[in-house]
């Protein structure tokens, strides 16, 4: 009779590929889940935009975010999946060096998206119910740094498990699982950033 003694990570009574391929499946869902969100939000923009009702897009001389800071959010953001993704490469290769090394810097580069989107939130130049597109906005940006502040979180236990030796080049299912978000969330800054863009109402 086989036992199996609760304090060792090492033995599963199923298949760790099983288990890897239920927690992808959870992560995948939770990114459909927030992409019908990111989708709803890009929708919401673009409608009443178009719809203008009563001229409420933009009040009467209001002044509008900067195009470049919403760009510089989203190229960071993408550099950070870049990064995170050659970390994935180097644990399938077994280099936990290269793996600590690149989920360090890519959640580094997080770090500093983080702070650059507190301050546009907090410099915008206009208050969040000043038109339908302020309201947009600051939705808009509040749900970019939900992602980041989550994005962050992920990152950091990263290069803490790295540092514990938890991966190896066998065992690397939630490192593949968290570039996965990565990757998803520079999807998102992309589409959002993209939307942004287009201010005047036609």
């Amino acid at each position: 009779m086989t036992s199996i003694t609760m304090g060792s990570p090492h033995l599963h009574i199923e298949d760790p590929d099983l288990i890897g391929r239920r927690w992808r499946t959870g992560v995948l869902l939770l990114i459909v889940a927030d992409a019908s969100f990111v989708a709803a939000l890009v929708f919401s923009y673009f409608y009443l935009r178009g719809l203008n009702t009563e001229h409420a897009w933009l009040a009467p001389k209001q002044q509008t975010a900067a195009i470049w800071m919403s760009w510089l959010i989203t190229g960071l953001l993408v550099v950070s999946a870049v990064i995170f993704r050659s970390a994935v490469r180097g644990i399938q290769k077994g280099n936990e060096r290269t793996f600590v090394m690149a989920a360090g810097l890519a959640s580094l580069v997080v770090l500093v998206t983080s702070v650059v989107q507190f301050v546009q939130l907090a410099t915008f130049p206009f208050g969040v119910g000043s038109s339908s597109y302020s309201s947009c906005l600051y939705v808009i940006a509040g749900a970019n740094l939900v992602h980041l502040l989550l994005t962050l979180f992920l990152g950091v236990a990263m290069v803490g498990r790295g540092r514990a030796h938890i991966y190896s080049a066998t065992s690397n299912w939630q490192v593949r699982i968290v570039g996965l978000w990565f990757g998803w969330v520079s999807v998102a800054a992309v589409a959002t950033a993209f939307a942004t863009s287009f201010i005047a109402s036609p």
